[in-house]
C-alpha cells in the first residue's frame, strides 16, 4: 500500500552524502532530487539499468566496472534474441549512451569523475543506434526485449517517436513485453514539441526540468498517465559554466565528461531513482511508478499532466527535499595534480553547428542532429585511463560543453536531448 511505510533494506555499502568523486560539487542535479540524503537508506544494490541507446563506452573509467552485460541490436528487426553479445558488442561510438550511463549508475565515492543517481546499481548496455544516431525502432523494440531477458530491471529509453501508430505496435509491445515481466520502462518526454513520446502506456514518462527546478524551456507539455519531471538542464552557453556553474547535466561521455541538456538526460535520473527505491522492497514496477509519482514535489505550474518534481530523497523514507533557489552555489573542481597532471585534454565530442534542424532520412529511422563542443577550459579535471594497450599512465581531461538538439522530420526517430536548433553554441577561436 503506497502510504504505509516502505519496507526498508539495509544498502550494500555506506555512500557519504557528499562522495569523493572531484566533480560532485558540480552536480546540481543530485541535490535537487535529494540522492545523496537518498543514499543513507538505499544505493541501487540488486537493480540493472539497462541504457537502450548508442551503447555505453565500455572502457569508461567511470563506468567499467558497473557494466554486468553489453549487447549489439542493431539489424535485431525487433527480435531480442537475435541481438548478439560479447566481445565489443554494445560500445558506445557517439556518446550519448555513455551520457545517459553515467547519469543512472556512475561508480561512485571512488575519487574519480562524477556520481551517479544510483551508485550500486549495475548497468546493461544496448546498442541500438550507430555512430551517427542512426537506427529502426524494430531495433529498439529488440533491445528491450533483450533487456528484459537478461537481467534489467529497470529500461532507459532516451529516445522516442512522433506518433507510433504511423510506424507500427512494435515499440509498445516491446514495452508491455517488458513491463508484464516486473521490468519497469523509463521514457524521456521529448523536446520542443518536435518529439513526444507519443500515445504509450506500461512505462513513465520524464519531462525535464532547469537548475531552479521550473520546466526547462525545451521540454515537451504530455499527457500521460504516468509522468514526472527531473533535472535535464538548460545549455551552457560556453565551457566556462560547464566548468563552474553547470546550467547542463555533467556526466561521463566517451574519453571523459562533458555537459548535456534535454530530456534525455532528465530520463535517467527516474531510472536510477527507480532501482534506489527497488532496493527498498518495491519490486513491482507500478509499485515503484506510484511511489515515485507519490513522493514528487508539487511544481508551480503545470509541467507533464499529472507530474511533480522527482525527490527520491522522499521516495525512500528520507525528509522530503526543498525546492532549489534561485541562486546557484559555483564551484570550481581542479583534480590534475591528485591524478598526475593537470593539463585538459579533448574530449572526443563530434564536432558540427546547432544553426540548422537535421531532418531523419525517412519514416522508420533514428537520425541525430549534428553538435558542437566548446574547447575545454581545464578548470574541471578528472582522470581519463590511457588505451589499455598503449602503457601509458592516466591523464587528465577536462569537462568541454555539448549542446545538442533534438530535431526530427514528421515521423522520424530521434535523441531527446538539447534545446533547439536556434541558440548557437559560441564559437571560441583559440
Amino acid at each position: 500500500m503506497l502510504g504505509a511505510s516502505v519496507a526498508l533494506a539495509a544498502p550494500a555499502r555506506a555512500v557519504p552524502a557528499t562522495p569523493s568523486d572531484p566533480a560532485f560539487p558540480l552536480q546540481w542535479n543530485l541535490q535537487m532530487i535529494g540522492a545523496p540524503s537518498a543514499w543513507q537508506v538505499a544505493t541501487g544494490a540488486g537493480s540493472t539499468i539497462a541504457v537502450v541507446d548508442t551503447g555505453v563506452d565500455l572502457n569508461h573509467e567511470d563506468l567499467e566496472n558497473k557494466i554486468v552485460g553489453h549487447a549489439n541490436c542493431i539489424g535485431a528487426g525487433a527480435l531480442g534474441h537475435a541481438c548478439t553479445d560479447g566481445g565489443n558488442a554494445g560500445q558506445d561510438d557517439n556518446g550519448h549512451g555513455t551520457h545517459v550511463a553515467g547519469i543512472a549508475a556512475a561508480a561512485t565515492d571512488n575519487q574519480t569523475g562524477v556520481a551517479g543517481t544510483a551508485p550500486d546499481a549495475s548497468i546493461l548496455a544496448i546498442k541500438v543506434l550507430d555512430s551517427t544516431g542512426s537506427g529502426k525502432p524494430d531495433d529498439v523494440a529488440a533491445g528491450i526485449k533483450y533487456a528484459t531477458d537478461h537481467g534489467a530491471t529497470v529500461i532507459n529509453l532516451s529516445l522516442g517517436n512522433i506518433q507510433q501508430s504511423l510506424i507500427g505496435t512494435s515499440f509498445q509491445d516491446a514495452l508491455d513485453y517488458a513491463f508484464e515481466r516486473g521490468v519497469l520502462p523509463v521514457i524521456a518526454a521529448g523536446n520542443n514539441f518536435v518529439l513526444p513520446s507519443g500515445p504509450i502506456s506500461n512505462a513513465i514518462v520524464v519531462g525535464a526540468l532547469n537548475e531552479s527546478g521550473l520546466k526547462a524551456t525545451y521540454s515537451n507539455l504530455q499527457s500521460s498517465d504516468w509522468s514526472i519531471m527531473a533535472p535535464g538542464g538548460e545549455p551552457d552557453d560556453t565551457e566556462e559554466t560547464c566548468s563552474s556553474a553547470p546550467m547542463g547535466v555533467l556526466s561521463t561521455y566517451l574519453r571523459g565528461y562533458v555537459c548535456l541538456s534535454g530530456t534525455s538526460m532528465a530520463a535517467p535520473h527516474v531510472s536510477g531513482a527507480a532501482a534506489v527505491v527497488r532496493q527498498t522492497g518495491l519490486t513491482d514496477p507500478k509499485q515503484i511508478v506510484d511511489r515515485l509519482r507519490a513522493t514528487a514535489r508539487s511544481l508551480p505550474t503545470t509541467s507533464l499532466d499529472n507530474a511533480g518534481a522527482l525527490d527520491l530523497a522522499a521516495a525512500v523514507g528520507q525528509p522530503p527535499t526543498p525546492a532549489p533557489s534561485d541562486t546557484a552555489s559555483t564551484n570550481t573542481i581542479d583534480n590534475g595534480g591528485a591524478n598526475g597532471g593537470s593539463s585538459s585534454g579533448s574530449t572526443g565530442a563530434p564536432s558540427g553547428d546547432l544553426g540548422n534542424p537535421t531532418a531523419s532520412d525517412g519514416a522508420a529511422s533514428i537520425t541525430l542532429p549534428t553538435q558542437r563542443a566548446a574547447p575545454p577550459s581545464g578548470k574541471v579535471t578528472t582522470r581519463t585511463p590511457a588505451p589499455k594497450d598503449d602503457g601509458l599512465s592516466s591523464g587528465v581531461v577536462g569537462v568541454a560543453v555539448v549542446m545538442a538538439a533534438g530535431v526530427s522530420a514528421a515521423l522520424g526517430w530521434l535523441f531527446i536531448r538539447g534545446q533547439s536548433w536556434a541558440r548557437r553554441t559560441p564559437r571560441l577561436d583559440r
